[in-house]
């Protein structure tokens, strides 16, 4: 019987590289996974909608739509067939996957930037340019120099290669508690944020409230799911992974096929209309 992943810890990364840091990884668009084509995740029997695409205002933390999203959630096929082998693990608890964002265009991207750096000038105490940046680009890879010919300039989520998700109740669509929003750029997104909590109450001989223990066991059923399919996390968003990416370089140690590559094979994206 397979350990339930419940109870199987998150790695606790202290001061891991944020989304500035991995566009030094190289990309073997020789590969011939780098030809692959997007795939619409419903027809390999995945729930998605696009989370940026919503009109109806419940999808905190914007509240509306953005012009250029897709209600169809989009990535590479050989994403599609990982995502599938997750959701086989997930299925004896009556859990699946449920997917919010995947491929973005550029001009997307640059939208979800905008955003990200507004937030930092409302919410930090020195808000310069620089470190409205730097609180960026913990939630999101920086557009600005976008050069297809430049691997250095390659947002994770253009390539088709990087997915947002939760999980839900398989019967009744029910969405699991995670402890934060989709999107929240702040420190309780961050993956391990319950086990550090955990430890914290361990440490005073006292056990965390109800509600963190149930995110806490979700955070990690979504983490090893998805690691135990392949894909790399990234440590600031429980609901970010990778595969194939400069990213998923940059954040895995080892897959189940053996020893991460030094370099990735996914460069942009193309959708076909």
């Amino acid at each position: 019987m397979k350990l339930d992943l419940r109870n199987r810890p998150i790695p606790r990364r202290p001061h891991p590289p944020t989304a500035l840091d991995y566009k030094n990884v190289p990309v073997d668009l020789s590969d011939s996974r780098a030809a692959e084509a997007l795939v619409d995740v419903t027809e390999w029997g995945i729930a998605a909608q696009g989370y940026y695409a919503r009109t109806d205002g419940l999808n905190a933390p914007y509240h509306r739509s953005f012009a250029t999203a897709l209600e169809q959630v989009f990535c590479r096929r050989s994403v599609a067939e990982r995502l599938r082998k997750a959701n086989e693990r997930l299925l004896p608890l009556g859990i699946e996957l449920f997917l919010l964002n995947g491929y973005r265009s550029l001009a997307l991207q640059k939208e979800l930037w905008a955003f990200y750096i507004q937030k930092g000038r409302e919410s930090l105490d020195d808000p310069t340019e620089s470190k409205c940046i730097e609180f960026a680009g913990e939630y999101c890879s920086d557009p600005r120099e976008f050069n297809e010919s430049d691997s250095h300039t390659w947002p994770t989520h253009m390539t088709g290669g990087a997915v947002d998700l939760t999980l839900r109740i398989r019967h009744t669509g029910e969405f699991l508690f995670m402890g934060s929003v989709f999107d929240d750029p702040a420190e309780i997104s961050h993956t391990a944020y319950f086990e550090k909590l955990s430890a914290e109450h361990a440490s005073k001989m006292s056990r965390l409230p109800l509600s963190y223990t149930e995110a806490l066991c979700n955070r990690r059923l979504l983490f090893w799911a998805m690691s135990e399919a392949g894909f790399a996390n990234y440590p600031y968003e429980w609901w970010h992974f990778d595969w194939g990416t400069q990213f998923w370089v940059t954040n895995c140690g080892a897959s189940p096929d053996g020893p991460a590559p030094k370099c990735a094979w996914y460069g942009p994206a193309k959708l076909a209309r």
